[in-house]
């Protein structure tokens, strides 16, 4: 194949340019024909190269349903190779008949029937911060990654009212390909931060007013409790899968903090961990 192409090049040099000597003629094809070969090369790769799945476990409860086509949309023009969406009804009050319709909307809006997908787990708990189904959709991912693991590669689980940019994709699909186990990104988080509040020495050396409650501010992702918000990594699901990870507590139980403890422990069995430093998500 190499020496075709090398004769292609030559070949093209003669008849394209009279002007050539012999000599130049024999160094620029060499040159050319390297350039062909290694872009050929990359080409080959990228076409050997295994599609990725990036699969998305949302939490959805009643006032979330109206969000649920930003999110869903926005995924799908954030630069990923291919999307699979499963929602969890995480609360008794949603309304199950608006969700279905909407989800129907979603299908029909990006032409597939099961571009997002509702999993009907079981019926929402009181008192669990919607974690034991969260739960039961990882064990419906890891039984389906059982039987056919081109099905998903990276898992987010987010909520239903959460934003992502556009962006997501470039930044993460690199790692993603390197097959990191775990990658955060910075995010905004709706919580009070009263450390991330702009200090009001600075603001006397200003000609304006701030005002500053300490919500809605940008937070660097670290990962460990406190430090990343459910929604603000992917994960490689080989790996979830691997080590069973779930967010219920040892003892089986959960409190809001099931979150962070997710991460505490996926953090502490590999060191194939990447951060993204730039904020690529929105917890509304």
């Amino acid at each position: 194949m190499s020496s075709l192409l090398c004769v292609g090049v030559i070949l093209y040099l003669f008849t394209s340019n009279g002007t050539f000597s012999s000599r130049k003629c024999e160094q620029a094809g060499e040159n050319i024909c390297q350039d062909l070969l290694y872009n050929e090369k990359q080409r080959l790769t990228l076409l050997d190269s295994e599609a990725l799945t990036l699969c998305v476990i949302v939490r959805i409860y009643g006032p979330q349903v109206s969000y649920l086509p930003v999110l869903a949309l926005g995924f799908l023009h954030a630069g990923f190779d291919n999307v699979r969406i499963y929602v969890i009804n995480t609360h008794r009050s949603t309304d199950s008949r608006l969700l279905f319709q909407t989800i129907d909307l979603i299908n029909k809006i990006v032409l597939r029937t099961n571009y997002i997908t509702f999993l009907d787990l079981g019926k929402p708990l009181d008192d669990d911060y919607g974690y034991t189904l969260t739960d039961h959709a990882l064990n419906y991912l890891y039984n389906q990654y059982k039987r056919s693991p081109s099905m998903c590669h990276y898992l987010i689980v987010t909520n239903g009212d959460n934003l992502y940019s556009q962006y997501l994709g470039n930044k993460t699909l690199p790692h993603m390909r390197a097959k990191k186990d775990i990658i955060a990104w910075d995010f905004v988080s709706r919580y009070h931060r009263p450390y991330l509040i702009q200090a009001q020495e600075e603001q006397l050396q200003k000609p304006y007013r701030i005002f500053d409650d300490g919500t809605a501010k940008c937070v660097a992702v670290s990962l460990q409790r406190g430090g990343v918000d459910l929604g603000a990594a992917a994960y490689r699901l080989a790996f979830l899968y691997e080590h069973k990870l779930r967010f219920s507590f040892s003892n089986g139980t959960y409190n809001v903090e099931s979150d962070g403890y997710f991460m505490d422990k996926a953090f502490l069995l590999t060191n194939m961990s990447v951060i993204v430093r730039q904020t690529l998500f929105i917890h509304q």
